[in-house]
């Protein structure tokens, strides 16, 4: 048990505690806060991984709940900037979607070939950083007016990777599953 509760997944969990803090400052219109928790999460993402690099303390378990605490934090977060008014819905559909795409794809993966590994690709990463960036600009804009083009070019890019990220999941998932019923 000691070995599952090592620092980078407290880090991790922690990140999943403040979900639910950080959409209620959302919701109650305190932006600052909300945006102070995020680059607390966002510290403790880089932590955490960056520990269990160094000291060596990979879990099975960290390598799914660090992954599913991004998820959790950014779907909750999505969805009510959503809510609010503050996120598009084109924006909104793509990243639900991409995450129906991902998680179905593991779901089904593991149930065909019961080998899946939780490894996110540069892409998802990369997808990954630019949601939290727009999402953290979007909670600045909040808390005060920011230049319109800032958020137009963070909307899009959003878009653009998480849409591109998608169909990666797609594409990779589907090859990984041709590869194990040829081995099979």
């Amino acid at each position: 048990m000691q070995h599952l509760l090592n620092i980078p997944n407290i880090l991790t969990l922690a990140r999943i505690v403040m979900t639910p803090v950080i959409v209620y400052m959302v919701l109650t219109e305190q932006a600052w806060l909300a945006l102070i928790l995020i680059v607390i999460a966002g510290v403790t993402d880089i932590l955490d991984g960056a520990i269990a690099r160094y000291y060596k303390l990979h879990t099975a378990v960290g390598a799914y709940l660090d992954p599913l605490a991004d998820k959790i934090m950014l779907i909750s977060l999505f969805v009510t900037l959503f809510i609010i008014k503050e996120v598009p819905l084109f924006v909104f559909l793509a990243i639900i979607f991409r995450d129906i795409i991902i998680v179905l794809g593991a779901i089904i993966y593991e149930m065909l070939t019961h080998r899946l590994t939780m490894q996110p690709s540069q892409i998802s990463k990369a997808t990954t950083f630019v949601q939290i960036s727009y999402v953290a600009l979007l909670l600045l804009n909040m808390a005060m007016a920011i230049p319109d083009i800032f958020l137009q070019i963070s909307m899009w890019l959003t878009f653009v990777l998480t849409c591109a990220s998608g169909l990666h999941y797609l594409v990779s998932w589907t090859e990984k599953a041709n590869k194990q019923e040829k081995v099979l």
